[in-house]
């Protein structure tokens, strides 16, 4: 058979090389022919992959990264109207190859993405947004440009059509202007190997199909640069962001920076020659926060000064992408920024879930929080945020979920979405010991599923047949359907917890570890204390053991769509059957033990304890809540019962982690990850319960820190 392609495009090629690969593996003996010596010689017999040209009429039938295919007598055909369509369209037949599906005469394959952006925000661990383990773990790995190809073919793989780069302050690392020589820290030489770096992770990504997006917080500077714009180092500090309650705004060195005509200036250039220096770099995203003094319209004002003027000054036309963070999209940022831009080229981002997309599928803070108030969403381009600080660790992957989450996601006016984490990078895996199964490199790889899911489900939303195929090639033929199933249950515990346990940001909750930088663990008297996750229809626990003390439950409980009772069942349900799905790969896996199926077993193993303590903690919060209510000794000590429960699911929990990772220092929690290291916590919680109706004071340290609409 003949294979025809396009060997000048190189996204085309790309697919190409998977289909190659594939018909290697099958022993299907191909014939490569160059389409540009064969326009009048098309093969009787093989694959035909082209790109149609715009100028042809027939290049109405596909839109923006649309593939078909279909079958003619003897040849397969794999067409698109543009690159990226096309290379879809060789990886989506690449593993029909594989699972050695067939088109029948007259049937067709065709699919468009559901969203025009599908991105991830990947936190740069140069100058990063906090300090910690997955960032110091990761400064050599992020310098290297071998991760960045893998990491790159991955997402391309998965459909991903943007890598989105985020550092409070990356210009140093990725441009030299001689106007401001003096606050490049590094030699010329370093200066044009980084450019040289940076160049070639843009074009890469590129020629994989893939925008490259810079973003910054503002208005940070570091203390090296500080001094060579003739400052005191101290100019680039920046201290502890959450000592100020609220939220940085205020502090007079802050109100100096944006105020200063030198670092005003600075920044201009600084953006000016980045545009300048990478002109295969997409566009561009910042916020008018972090960092930041003055009025929403005096932060607008420095946007407009410094990134608007820069993308001007430097002639080209590229996205730009308005954070809302802290800021009035239908205010400020409509009136100051929107106009600068034509709307096709601009811009506006919001977090979706706050920090837990792993919570409830549909959330609704666009409506909770009002959020676009005076945007006209028929002229708009709205961008989604979506942040996993969730889960770190342990494996996480449910299809039905992610497919629900982004099915939520079409909306008219949104163009589509990345996600990440502000807390993680998911590089080099510095968290899983060396030793016994490890024979991965890369975090991504050990998380690879979940990385597939976003990816490919936000192209195609109804994607299904597909997940145990691609399991395959990690766990088995054998065994792949019963890890999917594992991995699925398993990963309904955390949305679970969070949608009865809710706090708004990363730094205040992190529910895989019950950790939060503000409060340290979380306490029993915090969860009998808990709020639910707003407008998702979630009843409270003190909502339900008032409605039930009033004898009103039944009639209260038509009010909401969810109760407590109800996600301690699904804790329990879910945790049961993770629990039967290992003890059948107990006894199938044999020989095969080892890599990634020892490693997720373990993964497994965790997840039923750790739900199961979720279960017991929430269910002792409820009888506390009742002896609360009508003081009967009983409640209270049914809830001492069942926190010793979940003091023993602790410790197992703490044992399956501790056989194959180590701990860490969490960026956003600024505390050591690791569950035996809490023990104690856990085990005082029994205390509190004993003791539970003293005379105590009830801080909510949480509304302490909100910042509603962020």
């Amino acid at each position: 058979m003949k294979l025809l392609f396009d060997h000048n495009d190189q996204i085309i090629n790309f697919g190409v090389k998977h289909l190659k690969s594939a018909l290697n593996e099958r022993g299907i003996h191909f014939i490569e022919q160059y389409e540009q010596y064969t326009q009048k010689l098309l093969p009787t017999e093989g694959i035909i992959v082209k790109r149609i040209n715009k100028e042809n009429e027939f290049s109405e039938m596909y839109k923006e990264e649309e593939f078909r295919i279909y079958k003619n007598n003897k040849v397969i055909i794999i067409e698109g109207a543009d690159s990226k369509g096309v290379m879809y369209g060789c990886l989506e037949w690449t593993e029909r190859i594989r699972c050695g599906k067939h088109l029948r005469q007259g049937e067709e394959i065709r699919q468009k993405p559901a969203l025009g952006m599908r991105g991830v925000k990947f936190n740069l661990p140069y100058a990063p947004f906090e300090q910690g383990d997955p960032f110091l773990e990761n400064e050599k790995t992020c310098l290297s440009i071998d991760f960045w190809y893998t990491y790159i073919d991955m997402l391309a793989e998965n459909r991903y059509n943007c890598l989105s780069l985020w550092s409070e302050h990356p210009f140093h690392l990725m441009v030299v202007s001689n106007k401001f020589r003096e606050a490049n820290p590094f030699t010329n030489e370093q200066i044009r190997q980084n450019i040289d770096f940076f160049r070639n992770l843009i074009k890469y990504a590129k020629n994989r199909g893939i925008d490259v997006y810079l973003f910054t917080w503002n208005i940070r500077l570091l203390p090296e640069v500080a001094k060579g714009l003739g400052f005191p180092e101290s100019v680039g500090d920046h201290g502890n962001m959450y000592d100020q309650l609220i939220h940085r705004v205020g502090i007079t060195l802050n109100r100096f920076r944006g105020k200063d005509e030198i670092i005003k200036d600075y920044f201009r250039e600084m953006v000016l020659q980045v545009l300048l220096t990478y002109p295969e770099l997409k566009g561009l995203g910042t916020s008018a926060s972090e960092w930041m003094d003055g009025t929403g319209y005096e932060r607008e004002v420095w946007i407009v000064d410094t990134y608007v003027e820069a993308i001007k000054e430097s002639g080209r036309t590229v996205p730009f992408i308005h954070r809302t963070n802290m800021q009035n999209a239908g205010k400020e940022i409509k009136d100051l920024i929107q106009p600068k831009f034509d709307p096709e080229d601009f811009y506006i981002s919001w977090k979706y879930s706050n920090a837990h997309c792993y919570s409830h599928p549909q959330p609704q803070f666009e409506k909770y929080w009002n959020a676009w108030e005076g945007v006209d969403l028929d002229k708009t381009q709205i961008l989604f945020t979506v942040r996993n600080d969730d889960v770190f660790t342990h494996r996480w992957g449910d299809p039905d979920y992610v497919r629900s989450y982004v099915k939520g996601m079409l909306k008219h006016y949104v163009k589509g979405f990345y996600w990440g984490a502000d807390g993680y990078l998911w590089g080099r895996d510095f968290q899983h010991v060396d030793y016994g199964h490890k024979t991965w490199k890369y975090d991504f790889e050990k998380h690879l599923f979940q990385f597939q899911l976003w990816g490919r489900l936000s192209y195609n939303p109804n994607m299904d047949d597909v997940w145990e195929h691609l399991l395959e090639t990690t766990y088995g033929k054998k065994n792949a359907g019963d890890f999917l199933d594992g991995l699925r249950y398993a990963s309904r515990i955390i949305p679970a917890v969070n949608r009865l346990f809710w706090i708004d940001y990363d730094f205040q909750w992190n529910p895989e570890s019950c950790l939060s930088q503000v409060t340290g663990f979380k306490t029993i008297l915090d969860f009998v204390e808990a709020k639910p996750m707003p407008e998702v229809g979630v009843m409270s626990i003190k909502a339900f053991t008032m409605a039930e003390h009033k004898n009103k439950l039944e009639l209260e409980m038509q009010n909401y769509q969810e109760n407590p009772l109800d996600i301690i069942q699904i804790l329990k349900e879910s945790t049961n059957k993770v629990e039967a799905i290992i003890k059948k790969l107990e006894n199938s896996l044999g020989d095969e033990r080892g890599s990634h199926s020892s490693c997720t077993l373990l993964d497994l193993y965790s997840w039923v304890e750790l739900g199961r303590y979720y279960k017991c903690k929430f269910h002792a919060a409820l009888e506390l809540n009742r002896f609360d209510l009508n003081s009967n000794e009983e409640h209270r000590n049914r809830a001492v019962l069942l926190l010793e429960k979940a003091y023993h699911h602790w410790e197992r929990l703490g044992h399956y982690w501790s056989q194959h990772n180590k701990p860490y220092f969490m960026a956003r929690v600024k505390m050591n990850f690791g569950y035996p290291f809490y023990l104690e916590d856990v085990k005082d919680d029994i205390e509190k319960a004993k003791f539970f109706g003293n005379k105590r004071e009830v801080i909510n340290y949480e509304d302490k820190y909100s910042i509603r609409g962020e």
